[in-house]
């Protein structure tokens, strides 16, 4: 078994980061924890601080704003315009959807990403898998929200009761049936199983489909996110413990990437401080003025767009060799 960063880390925090939802679930819907207090102890010290974690790679890093001024200064100007400008239009709801789309897409893309990662580890990499991996977790992440705010609760979008998809109901349990029967049928013919793989699934999925069903997106929003927040913290704090670790990192790269690297205390110290420093106005600003909504949207689409971009190992040779990718994995 090949893990991405080391055996205890994964199990800890890329797998066994899930306990964290699970936790959530349970102290909010069975003891009654109010999830305004959930969420702030989330929202601060866990999504604040990841988005910093991707800053600490591209906006902090002297070679990434040389090499890359387009995707950072571009994604910065045209996702901080966007949400103000969709509110100007009249569409502060549509924003509040696209927002919520896009961010549990996001979570969704990097728990794939960490399946591929898995598979590329592994040597698991046979056609038919690699569709079948594919198709299963996308089915299985995507039916329980689907399921939730478009058949059984669109109201808690803001729509109206009359446009529950209802009628698709039977379609979506029957592809949901159908696809973990086909899934289920490869695993059994496997000579040789992927267990870390198979361990990301098994923990991932069945808080999906937890979370959708006992709680609003109010709630459900920190308690699926908390877990892609651990994950993403790990997989950067192994990139960055790599990338910047040579002597002259703070030449190269800059002062702050290469001090965080060395230090885990100074990084979530750093994070934290990023965290606060636009969290807490965000919430009081949004609140007063829709506009201040629209422009705090901004650092999440930015994150949720350099996140698409910056992880393609594909094409990127120091990336591959900062997760410590094999060239014959590229």
């Amino acid at each position: 078994m090949n893990w991405i960063v080391s055996r205890p880390v994964d199990l800890t925090l890329v797998i066994g980061s899930a306990l964290a939802g699970y936790v959530y679930i349970v102290l909010n819907v069975a003891w009654a924890v109010p999830i305004t207090y959930l969420w702030w102890f989330w929202s601060v010290g866990f999504d604040g601080t990841h988005i910093f974690a991707t800053a600490s790679r591209t906006y902090f890093d002297r070679e990434q704003r040389r090499d890359n001024p387009l995707l950072l200064w571009g994604s910065l100007a045209v996702f901080f315009s966007l949400g103000p400008l969709l509110v100007l239009a009249g569409l502060k709801l549509l924003l509040g959807i696209f927002v919520g789309v896009w961010a549990y897409y996001h979570v969704v893309r990097q728990h794939y990403g960490f399946l591929m990662l898995y598979k590329v580890k592994n040597r698991d990499l046979d056609p038919l898998d690699n569709r079948l991996d594919t198709l299963f977790l996308a089915s299985m992440l995507t039916a329980p929200p689907f399921l939730r705010f478009f058949v059984w609760h669109p109201e808690e979008l803001g729509l109206p009761k009359r446009y529950a998809l209802t009628a698709l109901e039977p379609v979506v349990w029957l592809l949901v049936g159908s696809i973990t029967a086909a899934y289920l049928w490869r695993l059994a013919h496997r000579r040789a199983w992927n267990v870390p793989k198979l361990l990301l699934i098994a923990a991932v999925v069945p808080l999906h489909w937890l979370t959708f069903h006992f709680m609003s997106w109010k709630a459900a929003v920190p308690t699926v996110t908390i877990v892609h927040n651990l994950q993403y913290h790990a997989l950067v704090w192994f990139h960055n413990r790599n990338r910047y670790a040579g002597a002259d990192a703070g030449r190269r790269f800059g002062f702050l990437p290469a001090a965080v690297a060395r230090s885990r205390a100074l990084s979530a110290l750093a994070g934290l401080i990023f965290s606060l420093l636009y969290r807490l106005p965000g919430y009081h600003l949004g609140r007063a003025s829709d506009l201040a909504f629209g422009l705090f949207c901004g650092f999440g689409f930015t994150h949720y767009y350099l996140d698409s971009r910056i992880w393609r190992v594909r094409g990127d040779a120091s990336l591959r060799d900062a997760l410590r990718l094999a060239p014959a994995h590229s």
